[in-house]
Formats: structure tokens, C-alpha cells, sequence
């Protein structure tokens, strides 16, 4: 299983003026990401790469995603288990 803090990481990469939480337990994943001044191609392209690295790695298959946009502002929340 990933480490809290590798998670954060790929999140630092991709999502660099956002703000986020990591939860890491062993039943799974979960992240919370706030940002603004994406697009929404943008950021669901950014959001599936995260989500596919963060599979791939953890060996999952299961995963709920939750994005909700208003004009440039952004939320996310992603489930991997």
C-alpha cells in the first residue's frame, strides 16, 4: 500500500496551486483536492492520471470520483479501494 506521503507527493505534481487532504488506512485511499483556474478538460485529465498511477501502484481496482466546478473554482473526491 502507498504511504501518505507518497500520495501527497504525486498530488504536489499535478495539482500544484491546489489544496488537498490524504487519508491512507488500509481499506484504501482517500483524497480531497480544492483549487481554482483549471479547465475542465484540464483537470479531468489531471485527475485520470492521478487516479490510474495511484491503481496501478496500490494494485486496486475499485474507485469512486466525486468533481464538482463552478466557473474556475474546483472540488474534488476520490475513493481508491
Amino acid at each position: 500500500m502507498l504511504s501518505k506521503a507518497d500520495v501527497e507527493k504525486k498530488l504536489r505534481s499535478i495539482f500544484k496551486d491546489a489544496q488537498f487532504e490524504v487519508q491512507v488506512d488500509g481499506k484504501g485511499i482517500k483524497v480531497a483536492i480544492d483549487g481554482v483556474g483549471e479547465t475542465p478538460g484540464e483537470l479531468f485529465t489531471k485527475i485520470g492520471g492521478f487516479v490510474e498511477s495511484i491503481m496501478k501502484v496500490a494494485g486496486t481496482k475499485d474507485v469512486d470520483v466525486i468533481v464538482s466546478m463552478q466557473g474556475s473554482a474546483f472540488g474534488v473526491e476520490i475513493e481508491v479501494y
